[in-house]
């Protein structure tokens, strides 16, 4: 295990979280203390267990100058442990988004390096995982070496055969996105023609969620180009390897410069609405029907900005039941969105304006619990300027985490759903889905995390991408669950 007796405690960060309540919005930068301020050209954040010792570990791409692998220690730092991670993993150049998934169901998860090229295009790397913090290159015996500008990469089940798939959306004239099916044998094959989701466009985000709840997961693409943007695509998944593109009968063929996107039940009515930044035009807020068709509500994020917009992800960062909303923005001021339980977002990053990342070129951004306290902390990835970690100070039980192992779905369950009910009524209270990449070239971890407002306990339904369902009744909050999926 490449873990170091590295670190120090910011004690005096933990004294004030012991001692003073949480305000509505609590976070503090603890990006220096931690050791993750790294200030190289980023692009992308994908966090991940990589050693396999129950803390989140991060992985930061860099659009020039190496990559950097931070291992978690568990005691609020983060140790850089590229050096020590394998050949070809700091991989100085050009890299977008990256992905983590575990590929071959070994329990290690893997690594997938989207990249450009300094002089030339070069191709992406696919480094297998050892479970000890270290990789191995396997690009050319598994087939995935793509010599194209891939932007974000995403990996996903997309037939239900137990194994994660890669999308990789490609940028610039000519480009072509490109999807490869998991043989199951440690090789991929092309199956991009057959599938019907090559999208010439010039693409920056591909990103997966069972809109219309058929069992099957559907691929949105963030397309645009400067000035006059260029739709995006949503292919629904027909189940049988195929998709139909329907973007524009869906409602969410947006034209403008769109960057990144993300999923996420906004009004808790159990189904995936869809947030759309855009660098060029407003950022968009489309409402889910249930069917897989959508209503544009960009109304309900109020005080949103008009333009500029890159690096969506959301969260239940205050613990009262519904997500809220971190946006990046790649020119003047990123916004924090706390939702009113209705879907309708409010702007409080001037509650605390350090959020805010002013005149800072952010890129990705992702929430993920580094400290294992049951809430959400931030990660920022910025251009040109240090990244940024927030530690968030919510310190309370109101939550809760689960983490699942699939058996006949793919090893990390990638493209579940988890659903939390009333015990009493049986209503649903919220559904979140387990995803690899989203956003703007972020992936956070594979972990789905509730707040619970004030419900001590609550029933879980758990719908395996197999279509195998576990329930469990009576959960208490303030715990972090691991279920298995039963075999058939």
């Amino acid at each position: 295990m490449l873990k170091g007796c590295v670190g120090f405690l910011v004690f005096s960060m933990v004294l004030l979280a012991g001692t003073i309540a949480p305000a509505a919005v609590d976070f503090s930068d603890i990006s220096e203390a931690a050791g993750v301020a790294d200030d190289g050209l980023g692009k992308g954040v994908a966090f991940a267990d990589v050693d396999n010792d129950g803390l989140v570990d991060l992985y930061v791409s860099n659009k020039g100058g190496a990559n950097r692998l931070y291992l978690n220690q568990g005691n609020g730092v983060m140790m850089d442990a590229t050096a020590l991670a394998g050949a070809g993993v700091d991989h100085p150049g050009l890299t977008m988004g990256s992905v983590f998934g575990d590929i071959d169901n070994d329990g290690c998860v893997d690594l997938y390096l989207a990249t450009g090229g300094t002089y030339e295009i070069e191709a992406n790397r696919l480094f297998k995982g050892n479970c000890d913090g270290t990789f191995t290159d396997i690009t050319e015996q598994a087939g995935v070496g793509l010599k194209a500008f891939t932007y974000g990469a995403s990996m996903v089940d997309f037939d239900n055969d137990g194994y994660l798939d890669i999308y990789c959306a490609n940028y610039g004239v000519g480009a072509k996105n490109v999807l490869y099916r998991n043989n199951g044998d440690g090789t991929f094959s092309d199956v991009t023609e057959q599938a019907g989701v090559g999208d010439p466009s010039w693409s920056w985000m591909g990103i997966w969620s069972d809109v219309n709840n058929d069992g099957y997961s559907d691929l949105y693409v963030v397309n645009g180009r400067y000035p006059a943007g260029e739709r995006n695509r949503l292919y629904m998944n027909n189940g049988d390897g195929t998709f139909t593109e329907n973007a524009r009968a869906a409602g969410v063929d947006d034209p403008n410069w769109g960057l990144g996107a993300a999923f996420a039940d906004v009004d808790n009515d159990g189904d995936f609405d869809l947030f759309v930044s855009n660098y060029v035009g407003g950022n968009q807020l489309y409402l889910n029907s249930g069917n897989g068709t959508f209503t544009k509500a960009s109304a309900h994020i109020r005080g949103g900005h008009d333009g500029w917009g890159k690096g969506p992800t959301f969260g239940d960062i205050d613990h009262d039941g519904d997500l809220d909303l971190y946006e990046g923005d790649c020119k003047l001021a990123n916004q924090l969105y706390l939702n009113d339980g209705r879907g309708l977002f409010d702007d409080v990053a001037g509650d605390q304006p350090e959020l805010k990342c002013e005149m800072v070129r952010t890129k990705g951004t992702a929430f993920a619990d580094i400290d294992n306290d049951g809430d959400l902390d931030l990660y920022v990835i910025n251009w040109g300027a240090p990244n940024k970690l927030y530690e968030n100070h919510r310190n309370d039980s109101r939550w809760l985490q689960v983490a699942l192992k699939g058996t006949v779905s793919n090893r990390q369950a990638i493209g579940a759903r988890v659903k939390i009910l009333d015990p009493e009524t049986g209503d649903l209270i919220a559904v979140r889905e387990l995803r690899s990449a989203t956003g703007f070239c972020a992936q956070q971890p594979a972990t789905v995390h509730f707040g619970l407002a004030d419900r001590p306990v609550v029933d879980l339904v758990v719908v395996f991408p197999s279509g195998i369902e576990v329930r469990q009744e009576g959960v208490a909050s303030g715990q972090r669950l691991e279920i298995d999926e039963p075999r058939r």
